[in-house]
């Protein structure tokens, strides 16, 4: 499994990152180990990028976004 694999199934169970995650994506992100491209992918929150580089179809709703 990819680091964005891994960290997109943490981020959907672990509500502690989720937290971690919407106080400071960048940071969290870092500690993930994600390259530039994924998480360039998760800052844009498109499905299509985050489907082909994790090859899962429902990536995109494991996407937590800040409210607006």
């Amino acid at each position: 499994m990819s680091n964005l694999n891994d960290f997109l199934e943490n981020l959907s169970s672990d509500a502690e990152l989720q937290v971690r995650y919407l106080e400071n994506p960048e940071q969290v992100m870092e500690e993930a180990g994600l390259s530039e491209e994924e998480k360039e992918a998760m800052r844009s929150g498109d499905e299509k990028s985050l489907s082909d580089l994790t090859g899962d179809q429902k990536a995109y709703k494991k996407v937590i976004r800040s409210p607006s």
